[in-house]
């Protein structure tokens, strides 16, 4: 990733994901060739794992960045379970496996066109709790203007 950067190693993922959606349906006919594009979406996935690392603690920062990391592992868990169940139901109304590779290549190609605008130099600001500011703000009141007893009250007027 240092060499080339991220968007160029997202972009060549996301195009290798776009081509397989694009061409599964058919490669299901010759077994080596779906064998292989099996093997390059698992590639891909993998290649997901490895490159959002560093780009998650880069854009969130050290504190936030491992737990958004792990938000998005979540998210991949989630959608493997309702992935399969999502395609039973657009199988069960169409009955043909081409429209379920089609949405997940437009997803894909709705990925592309998110990554053209991506700017991971640009650091995310998240607000902090309430809490701390209003702790904040009293702590700086309290520099301000000093807690004086009644007779320094009276002594000043």
């Amino acid at each position: 990733m240092d060499k080339f950067g991220f968007k160029v190693l997202m972009f060549i993922i996301t195009a290798i994901e776009i081509i397989i959606s694009a061409t599964l349906y058919f490669s299901v006919q010759i077994e080596a060739l779906y064998i292989i594009s099996v093997l390059l979406i698992s590639a891909c996935l993998g290649g997901h794992f490895a490159i959002l690392s560093p780009v998650f603690n880069k854009v969130f920062g050290l504190e936030k960045g491992p737990e958004m990391y792990g938000l998005t592992g979540n998210f991949i868990g989630i959608a493997s379970v309702s992935g399969p169940l999502m395609s039973n139901f657009i199988l069960k109304e169409k009955k043909d496996f081409l429209i379920v590779f089609l949405i997940g290549g437009a997803l894909c190609v709705v990925k592309f066109v998110v990554l053209i605008f991506f700017n991971e130099n640009v650091k995310f600001k998240y607000k902090k709790s309430d809490d701390n500011l209003i702790e904040n703000e009293k702590d700086k009141s309290d520099e301000k203007e000093p807690i004086l007893t009644e007779g320094e009250r009276i002594s000043e007027t």
